[in-house]
Protein backbone atom coordinates (compact mmCIF):
# COMPACT_ATOMS: atom_id res chain seq x y z
CA UNK A 1 0.00 0.00 0.00
CA UNK A 2 1.06 3.73 -0.95
CA UNK A 3 2.54 5.59 2.46
CA UNK A 4 2.00 8.68 0.80
CA UNK A 5 -1.79 7.88 -0.44
CA UNK A 6 -2.76 6.44 2.95
CA UNK A 7 -1.29 9.98 4.97
CA UNK A 8 -2.79 12.47 2.46
CA UNK A 9 -6.09 9.98 3.31
CA UNK A 10 -5.93 10.60 6.76
CA UNK A 11 -5.27 14.26 7.31
CA UNK A 12 -8.39 14.77 4.73
CA UNK A 13 -10.00 12.22 7.53
CA UNK A 14 -9.49 15.21 10.24
CA UNK A 15 -10.46 17.89 7.81
CA UNK A 16 -13.38 15.97 7.06
CA UNK A 17 -14.43 16.15 10.63
CA UNK A 18 -13.49 19.24 10.89
CA UNK A 19 -16.05 20.04 8.21
CA UNK A 20 -18.70 17.84 9.48
CA UNK A 21 -18.44 18.84 12.89
CA UNK A 22 -19.34 22.54 11.91
CA UNK A 23 -22.27 21.11 10.61
CA UNK A 24 -22.03 23.83 7.68
CA UNK A 25 -22.83 22.09 4.60
CA UNK A 26 -21.06 24.19 2.38
CA UNK A 27 -17.77 22.76 4.45
CA UNK A 28 -18.55 19.77 3.94
CA UNK A 29 -19.10 19.85 0.27
CA UNK A 30 -15.49 21.02 -0.06
CA UNK A 31 -14.55 17.92 1.29
CA UNK A 32 -15.86 15.49 -1.13
CA UNK A 33 -15.53 14.88 -4.79
CA UNK A 34 -18.26 14.51 -7.36
CA UNK A 35 -20.34 12.66 -8.61
CA UNK A 36 -20.66 11.48 -4.64
CA UNK A 37 -21.78 8.33 -3.99
CA UNK A 38 -23.70 7.09 -0.64
CA UNK A 39 -24.68 3.92 -0.19
CA UNK A 40 -27.39 4.02 2.49
CA UNK A 41 -27.95 1.28 5.48
CA UNK A 42 -31.48 0.36 4.61
CA UNK A 43 -31.28 -2.07 1.46
CA UNK A 44 -28.70 -0.85 -0.04
CA UNK A 45 -30.42 2.42 -1.11
CA UNK A 46 -27.72 4.37 -3.18
CA UNK A 47 -27.97 8.28 -3.50
CA UNK A 48 -25.78 9.95 -6.08
CA UNK A 49 -24.97 13.69 -6.17
CA UNK A 50 -23.60 14.16 -9.38
CA UNK A 51 -22.61 18.13 -8.39
CA UNK A 52 -21.32 19.87 -5.51
CA UNK A 53 -25.00 21.35 -5.24
CA UNK A 54 -26.77 18.18 -5.59
CA UNK A 55 -25.17 16.84 -2.26
CA UNK A 56 -27.37 17.29 0.67
CA UNK A 57 -27.42 16.61 4.53
CA UNK A 58 -29.57 18.62 6.73
CA UNK A 59 -27.66 19.05 9.97
CA UNK A 60 -30.56 20.90 11.85
CA UNK A 61 -32.60 17.89 11.22
CA UNK A 62 -30.05 15.55 12.84
CA UNK A 63 -29.71 17.88 15.48
CA UNK A 64 -33.53 17.54 16.35
CA UNK A 65 -34.18 14.28 15.54
CA UNK A 66 -31.16 12.52 17.14
CA UNK A 67 -30.19 15.05 19.19
CA UNK A 68 -26.61 15.35 17.30
CA UNK A 69 -24.06 18.03 18.23
CA UNK A 70 -20.66 16.27 17.23
CA UNK A 71 -18.85 13.19 15.50
CA UNK A 72 -15.75 11.52 15.94
CA UNK A 73 -13.70 8.88 14.56
CA UNK A 74 -12.60 6.09 16.78
CA UNK A 75 -10.52 4.43 14.32
CA UNK A 76 -9.45 3.83 11.13
CA UNK A 77 -7.98 1.42 8.92
CA UNK A 78 -6.55 2.17 5.20
CA UNK A 79 -7.95 -1.43 3.69
CA UNK A 80 -5.70 -0.75 0.87
CA UNK A 81 -4.75 1.87 -1.18
CA UNK A 82 -2.85 3.21 -4.63
CA UNK A 83 -1.53 6.71 -5.24
CA UNK A 84 -4.75 8.60 -5.79
CA UNK A 85 -7.09 6.21 -4.22
CA UNK A 86 -7.67 4.47 -0.70
CA UNK A 87 -10.22 2.60 0.99
CA UNK A 88 -11.22 3.27 5.25
CA UNK A 89 -13.19 1.03 7.39
CA UNK A 90 -13.89 3.40 10.00
CA UNK A 91 -15.45 3.44 13.66
CA UNK A 92 -17.48 6.91 14.61
CA UNK A 93 -19.88 7.92 17.60
CA UNK A 94 -21.88 10.50 17.53
CA UNK A 95 -22.53 12.97 20.73
CA UNK A 96 -25.67 14.79 21.89
CA UNK A 97 -24.61 18.80 22.92
CA UNK A 98 -23.55 17.02 27.00
CA UNK A 99 -21.26 14.73 25.80
CA UNK A 100 -23.06 11.74 25.84
CA UNK A 101 -22.76 9.28 23.17
CA UNK A 102 -25.87 8.16 22.02
CA UNK A 103 -24.93 6.07 18.88
CA UNK A 104 -21.61 4.29 17.01
CA UNK A 105 -21.35 2.53 13.66
CA UNK A 106 -19.21 1.80 11.14
CA UNK A 107 -18.40 3.25 7.48
CA UNK A 108 -16.45 2.87 4.23
CA UNK A 109 -15.03 5.43 2.91
CA UNK A 110 -13.68 5.49 -0.57
CA UNK A 111 -10.65 8.57 -0.61
CA UNK A 112 -9.70 9.83 -4.02
CA UNK A 113 -6.87 12.74 -5.04
CA UNK A 114 -8.20 14.71 -7.87
CA UNK A 115 -6.16 17.42 -9.02
CA UNK A 116 -3.78 17.21 -6.04
CA UNK A 117 -6.75 17.60 -3.82
CA UNK A 118 -8.05 14.35 -1.67
CA UNK A 119 -11.58 13.89 -1.01
CA UNK A 120 -14.56 11.53 -0.18
CA UNK A 121 -15.90 9.91 -3.53
CA UNK A 122 -17.89 7.22 -1.78
CA UNK A 123 -19.52 6.36 1.83
CA UNK A 124 -21.53 3.44 3.30
CA UNK A 125 -22.36 3.09 6.76
CA UNK A 126 -23.48 0.87 8.83
CA UNK A 127 -25.10 1.96 12.44
CA UNK A 128 -25.61 0.15 15.32
CA UNK A 129 -28.83 -0.35 16.28
CA UNK A 130 -29.25 2.52 19.30
CA UNK A 131 -27.95 5.65 16.25
CA UNK A 132 -30.96 3.27 13.92
CA UNK A 133 -33.47 3.86 16.34
CA UNK A 134 -32.13 6.82 17.11
CA UNK A 135 -32.64 8.29 13.74
CA UNK A 136 -36.44 7.15 13.72
CA UNK A 137 -36.60 9.79 16.57
CA UNK A 138 -37.32 6.60 19.11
Amino acid sequence: MSDTAIQAAQDWLARFLVAWNSGDLEQVRNELHYPHITIGPAGGQVVVAPTREDFQTDFARMAEIEGWASSSFDDFTAITASETKVHFETTFKRYKADGSVYGSGRVLYIVTEQDGHWGMQLRSGVPDAALAAARKGT
